[in-house]
């Protein structure tokens, strides 16, 4: 046999023939194919938030693990839980220490003046730094 071995073919050989298939390199594609980790993700959609139209921030599987049931839950309706239901673990981003922090103005909008907002008054009052507070507020998964 000079073409690769598919693990069908491997099932009746003993361990010399194994080993002279590995040696002869005709078990490349089968261990590498049994090297890669198994995926059962499944595609989705991150949902966009209404308010800004930025798409929600996903968490990953170490922070809902940290959640409780009722943050739990609060994450689940506010579509942040997206991704790990689907079997994708979100990792969070490492901090660019090159990117200036955020203008940050002494004024600061909490959820509650969000709500009442619409997305052009958003995005001006984030565009002047009104809304840094929240929006990390936001991206670690609580209310502000």
């Amino acid at each position: 046999m000079s073409g690769q071995l598919t693990a069908e073919d491997v099932v009746g050989m003993t361990e010399w023939q194994i080993s002279e298939a590995r040696r002869e390199g005709r078990l490349a594609d089968l261990e590498a194919q049994l090297a890669a980790p198994v995926s059962s993700a499944r595609p989705y959609s991150v949902p966009t938030d209404p308010a800004t139209g930025r798409p929600v921030p996903q968490l990953g599987a170490a922070a809902v693990k940290a959640l409780s049931v009722s943050e739990l839950d609060a994450a689940a309706k506010a579509g942040k839980l997206t991704a790990y239901m689907a079997g994708h673990d979100v990792v969070p981003p490492s901090p660019d220490e090159s990117a200036p922090p955020p203008v940050r103005a002494s004024w600061q909008f909490n959820a509650d003046h969000v709500a009442l907002m619409d997305s052009d008054e958003v995005a001006r009052f984030r565009a002047q730094g009104m809304l840094v507070d929240y929006d990390q507020a936001q991206a670690a998964g609580g209310a502000a």
